[in-house]
């Protein structure tokens, strides 16, 4: 009976996947406790060793005036007024940015000398200090750029110290308060009174923007609530003590630069009121002058009742005219500060006009005014980020030009309808005396001016009370306070990763050495790649003896050799002609070994069996056991008087196992091959033996296989696990697929068994091998 092509045999290639992947832990278990042993100690190392860090915390509040109610344009007895010199709104978002920003950053690493770092020397790492260090570092830069420097340093009695860099080639003793010439900076080292010294020291100096960056990378800003305007700072720092210095030093500079905007705010607006003061005065006192001599000249201060009535109407008007022209007045004077690009004043918020937009648009140019004035401190003009503002300073120009020539036009529109209406009232007193229009528009121009003089005192008054009252918009709420515990090494994650790095790296250098192998390592190599058949597997030759079946021998091989006979004997089914073609896909993958053991244990059934050594080109089966493969198959087809007894030559270790060996090496073995001889001399055995055995050359190096498998009933292929390449699977599914291969089965070699392991036997006997009768007698 012969097997058939069924997926059952992957069946149980799934269900064995895991059973294979637990016998490996058991198998490796050694690999296992050292990498678990080795990444245990490494986190262990780490632990005692790295130098931790903590989490400091503060937290400011930030008053959000942004959602604020507009104060109203006109006061209760219907004069304008403006909305508060420090209403502009303070955006949380914005904070953050400020908070975050370098050059707030830079101020506070310059003043607490924090690109300078001294350690204390403990065991295998390092402290950092703050002030605990018996001395402190002043350095003296010679240039912008400064690269990372570190400095041993020894106390030497009272008076000196012992300072040393390698890469200077700097090792000498100095008394403190001596500079010290190095390559990029000068050093002064000074000796702080009352700290003793403990041990060695050493210190680092790096660039001031360097030590920025550091910094800026392990701190954070962030909003406590999405509605909330309190800002949760955060800073990671090896030292907590100065973590808490660092982030207080910050939230300090922060609440003085958020007052001495306004302030420079404030003192804008004063300027700009009294430079108006003066103008508006003097026009006010011209007109008042005027006025009073023209009553006094033309004894004008009686008018009739009509006149009264008419002057009433047109004064009306009048007053409603003078209250626009002071807004265009205003917008005049505003113009002068944003019509010129190069003019890079703060404009005073508190004279802007009734529009809120046009306030917004004021208060968001003042900001980017200040933060180009605080940047261009750190940057050069030519810089990107002053670039990058001046534009954004010059868009925003534009956009309030704009909107200031809209409201202009809106505004000279409405003038000039009130004009047209109080026109029509001064047509109907033209009959009155001319004095009396004359009187009227002294009368408009003096109320005029008085309503801007008043305004314009009483804005100064409040800008000068709000600039002495003025207090930042932000408070802290949190000091800076590190934490008791460090927040890193995190040691519990730590342990964990060392645990699962011990189980990880040996299972993954077992999974990608045979993922990532040319050869096969396991059956699943052969069962994947292949529809074949697989009726052998056998256990490595671990004695390298050639033959290892006899009489009395008891061993997995042995056991494994009659399962294969077994399922030879199924395949054929008793058929009459029992030819076996052995082959491989190329040398020492045990085909010499499996032809002379398959035909011994066959023997030991009672069969009588002749090997035949046609592998021309390399014989190895006559040598194996110790016979000469002269008198041979070359000899016999090259020869006219030999027969086929003349060279069929008996063996040492079965009365039943015969062999006919290669003979003399000739220089055509293919030509040999297909001599007709070969026909005759397989179809004369097939009448004197129940076995015929052919050992032949690989079929993945030579042909000769294929022009001796016409001769043959079945064929036995040969895989050597760890030896042959999976890609030369491909090379039988090749010639079966092209039926230049028939009848063709695997056998497995050189399985390395071991207690635990997936190949392991219990008793002698596979799993897989009942599976294989059982599939027979089905």
């Amino acid at each position: 009976m012969e097997f058939h092509n069924q997926n059952p045999k992957k069946i149980i290639v799934k269900a064995g996947n895991l059973q294979e992947f637990i016998s490996k832990i058991f198998g490796n278990w050694y690999w296992f406790l050292i990498s678990m042993v080795v990444c245990g100690g490494l986190g262990f190392a780490y632990c005692m060793y790295a130098s931790p860090v903590y989490k400091i915390n503060s937290a400011i509040t930030i008053d959000d005036q942004a959602n604020q109610q507009q104060p109203k344009t006109t006061d209760s007895n219907g004069s304008m007024s403006f909305p508060d010199l420090l209403t502009g709104p303070a955006n949380a978002y914005n904070e953050v940015d400020i908070l975050k920003s370098k050059y707030l950053m830079m101020k506070v690493v310059r003043e607490l000398n924090l690109n300078t770092v001294i350690y204390r020397k403990d065991n295998l790492k390092s402290v950092e200090l703050y002030n605990e260090a018996p001395f402190d570092v002043k350095v003296i830069e010679k240039a912008d750029s400064v690269k990372l420097a570190k400095f041993g340093v020894e106390m030497v009695g009272n008076d000196l110290v012992h300072i040393t860099n390698s890469k200077e080639n700097l090792d000498a003793k100095v008394p403190f308060g001596k500079i010290i010439k190095c390559e990029q900076f000068d050093l002064i080292i000074n000796k702080k009174p009352g700290i003793i010294s403990s041990g060695g020291y050493k210190f680092t100096v790096q660039s001031v923007d360097s030590k920025v960056e550091n910094l800026l990378k392990n701190f954070t800003v962030d909003l406590t609530d999405k509605k909330s305007s309190t800002l949760a700072l955060t800073i990671e720092y090896s030292n907590p003590k100065k973590g808490e210095a660092l982030l207080q030093r910050l939230m300090t500079l922060y609440l003085e630069s958020n007052l001495e905007n306004k302030k420079q705010i404030a003192d804008s607006t004063l300027t700009f009121i009294d430079n108006r003061l003066k103008i508006v005065s003097g026009q006010l006192a011209g007109v008042e002058t005027g006025f009073s001599q023209f009553k006094k000249k033309n004894n004008i201060a009686n008018v009739d009742e009509q006149s009264k009535v008419l002057v009433g109407n047109a004064s009306e008007y009048n007053k409603t005219i003078s209250d626009q022209e002071v807004q265009l007045s205003v917008m005049d004077d505003i113009s002068k500060y944003i019509e010129a690009p190069e003019n890079r004043k703060v404009i005073p918020s508190s004279l802007a006009l009734q529009d809120p937009a046009f306030t917004t648009a004021i208060n968001n140019y003042n900001q980017l005014l200040l933060q180009r004035s605080q940047l261009s401190l750190s940057y050069k003009a030519t810089n990107p980020v002053i670039e990058n503002l001046d534009a954004a300073i010059e868009t925003a120009r534009q956009a309030m030009l704009k909107n200031f020539n809209i409201n202009k036009s809106s505004l000279e529109v409405s003038i000039a309808a009130l004009k047209k209406k109080s026109t029509s009232f001064n047509d109907e007193i033209k009959s009155a005396p001319a004095k009396e229009m004359v009187f009227l528009d002294y009368s408009r121009q003096q109320n005029l001016k008085q309503q801007l003089y008043l305004y314009l005192l009483q804005k100064r008054e409040e800008t000068a009370i709000s600039k002495t009252s003025t207090i930042s918009t932000a408070r802290i709420i949190d000091p800076a306070k590190g934490d008791y515990d460090p927040y890193k090494p995190n040691k519990p994650m730590i342990y964990a990763l060392a645990i699962f790095l011990g189980l990880f790296i040996p299972w993954a250098y077992m999974y990608f050495r045979e993922l990532l192998g040319v050869r096969v390592q396991k059956r699943d190599d052969i069962v994947l790649n292949t529809n074949l058949q697989i009726v052998g597997e056998i256990d490595s030759n671990k004695k390298g003896q050639p033959v290892l079946i006899g009489p009395s021998a008891k061993n997995n091989i042995l056991e494994q050799l009659r399962d294969l006979r077994t399922n030879v004997q199924l395949i054929l089914n008793n058929e009459p002609s029992n030819v076996v073609l052995i082959t491989s896909s190329m040398k020492n993958e045990g085909k010499t070994f499996m032809t002379l053991n398959l035909a011994n244990v066959i023997a030991m059934g009672g069969k009588k069996v002749v090997m035949i050594e046609l592998d021309l080109r390399n014989p190895k089966l006559s040598s194996s056991m110790g016979i000469d493969h002269e008198n041979g198959y070359t000899d016999f087809v090259t020869s006219d008087s030999m027969t086929i007894n003349d060279i069929i030559k008996p063996t040492e270790f079965s009365e039943n196992v015969f062999l006919i060996s290669s003979g003399f090496i000739p220089p055509n073995p293919a030509e040999l091959l297909l001599s007709d001889k070969l026909e005759k001399l397989i179809d004369t055995l097939k009448q004197k033996f129940d076995y015929v055995v052919i050992d032949s050359p690989p079929i993945g190096v030579i042909s000769d296989a294929q022009i001796i498998e016409k001769y043959v009933d079945f064929n036995l292929y040969i895989t050597r696990l760890g030896y042959t390449y999976k890609s030369q699977i491909a090379i039988v599914n090749d010639l079966v697929d092209s039926l230049k291969f028939k009848r063709t089965y695997l056998v497995i070699n050189d399985i390395k068994s071991r207690k635990g392991s997936y190949y392991g036997y219990d008793s002698g006997y596979r799993y897989g091998y009942t599976y294989y009768r059982e599939l027979s007698r089905a």
